[in-house]
């Protein structure tokens, strides 16, 4: 596919004119647009500051660079996917949710609903969980503004959404890609993400990250400084299939023989307990779902990946 139409695809928006309302409604427009085609777009002019990107990646590689034994502090031993995570492929991972520094009690009161989002963050050490805190705080207000230009995308009022993620459940992931694999590996098999928003920044123009278009599989393009923007299945189900939560996956990039690289991903998730609804009747693939909270539709998800591996 030529670049005129992966641009059209998964177009680049520039989110700096989103102060005025004339500016909203046009970054609203072409949202929608990509939304209802590939559920992918570029940001840029996002105001993230690159101080706060460059000491977030800075700590977690030396996080990941550590020697074992201090990084064995941080091991996930099965209560969640909170810390360390050695997955037994051509990367590592670490993994945090915004409930995992609840007190005990509030935690419990998630209810019968994933593991994860109930189980205590594992941090190395309190300089990394601030600078982990910093990032999630400016990914959190970033994701807050593109729901609100969803909704906009939506003809809805542009605070629709707020309700929904006052008191949400994301998720943060960085995965540490070790350097020297099988130059045709993947680093992640296909899927789609469960969510409503991914956020992801690209630190530089190598790239890695496909997306599906019938038989095709199309380079995202990468852009320093920008982040993707992805919807998942809940936006999709939430748009009553009007959006596309599409199936992607990460090759290996050329320069994966010299060194390693970290990808850091946000999970924009909404409250445990919110409730979601189908816009308009599901046209395609329906779910046998009418309406769910949040929590219930991760089980489902959860149930049918166990299901599919048995």
């Amino acid at each position: 596919m030529s670049a005129p139409e992966i641009d059209e695809f998964v177009p680049v928006v520039d989110l700096s004119a989103r102060g005025s309302a004339e500016g909203r409604a046009a970054i609203a427009a072409t949202i929608g647009k990509a939304c209802e085609t590939s559920g992918f777009f570029t940001v840029v002019g996002h105001g993230v500051a690159p101080e706060l990107v460059n000491r977030m990646y800075r700590t977690t590689r030396g996080f990941f660079t550590s020697p074992e034994d201090e990084k064995d502090r941080s091991l996930n031993q099965g209560s969640g996917v909170s810390g360390l995570r050695r997955v037994g492929g051509p990367y590592e991972a670490f993994a945090a949710h915004v409930t995992g520094d609840l007190p005990d009690e509030e935690r419990a009161a998630l209810g019968t609903h994933p593991a994860t989002w109930k189980a205590a963050n594992i941090w190395p050490d309190q300089g990394f969980k601030a600078t982990w805190y910093d990032y999630i705080a400016a990914m959190t207000d970033l994701s807050s503004d593109i729901m609100r230009l969803f909704a906009l995308a939506l003809d809805l009022p542009e605070r629709f959404f707020d309700g929904k993620f006052d008191n949400h459940v994301s998720l943060i992931l960085a995965n540490y890609y070790y350097a020297g694999p099988d130059p045709d590996a993947l680093r992640r098999e296909k899927h789609t993400d469960w969510g409503s928003l991914t956020v992801l920044y690209i630190e530089d123009e190598l790239g890695g990250l496909q997306v599906q278009r019938g038989d095709d599989w199309l380079d995202v393009p990468s852009i320093p400084g920008s982040f993707v923007v992805n919807i998942g299945d809940l936006m999709a189900f939430w748009t009553g299939g009007r959006w596309a939560s599409t199936v992607h996956r990460v090759v290996t990039p050329p320069d994966a023989a010299v060194r390693s690289r970290i990808s850091i991903p946000f999970f924009y998730l909404p409250n445990h307990d919110a409730t979601i609804e189908p816009m308009r009747p599901l046209a395609e693939a329906d779910t046998g779902l009418d309406r769910v909270t949040v929590g219930e539709w991760f089980s489902h998800k959860m149930q049918s990946v166990y299901k599919a591996a048995a």
